[in-house]
């Protein structure tokens, strides 16, 4: 499989600057435990949120990506992006977005229906016992997604937990 992005004429900030990919412990293990000096580790309820500590880039990229072959589904995913993630006890519910400045993005876009069985894969398989609800976050529904992130903000919950 080739790697599309080597020939970004823009060096955009996709994995040259790390910030917010989501992560499962099994893709966390695999390709970021070993880089705990360089990154910040957030615990959203069963995920982990990734951030270079420098504002720098992906540890696993080194002019490309040293593990594009497994590279996590978030990764996978662009240039769809991961929009929010609400659990609950019976539901996890997630939005997804195109919103991207990439400039290779008619070469690499994969269909909508495509990124969509990517994540309710990737969720039903991190969140076996409930229900996967996975959206596209456009008008009406990016509304609807925004009212249950204010409601989630107001019932005093905390996102982001900092992994030690």
């Amino acid at each position: 499989m080739t790697n599309p992005c080597l020939d970004c004429p823009t060096q955009q900030s996709c994995c040259r600057e790390l910030h917010g990919l989501t992560v499962s412990q099994t893709e966390y293990d695999r390709h970021f435990k070993a880089h705990e000096d360089t990154i910040t580790v957030f615990r959203k309820g069963a995920l982990l949120e990734i951030w270079a500590k420098d504002g720098g880039g992906c540890p696993n990229w080194n002019g490309q990506c040293a593990v594009y072959e497994t590279r996590p589904m978030d990764c996978d995913l662009y240039p769809f992006t991961i929009g929010n993630v609400f659990e609950s006890p019976d539901e996890v519910y997630v939005t997804y977005h195109k919103r991207t400045g990439c400039p290779l993005v008619t070469e690499i876009v994969q269909a909508q229906s495509e990124a969509q069985a990517l994540l309710e894969q990737f969720f039903a398989v991190n969140f076996p016992d409930r229900k996967i609800s996975v959206v596209y976050d456009e008008g009406a529904v990016r509304l609807k997604h925004l009212a249950k992130r204010v409601v989630h903000k107001l019932k005093g919950r905390q996102p982001k937990t900092q992994v030690s």
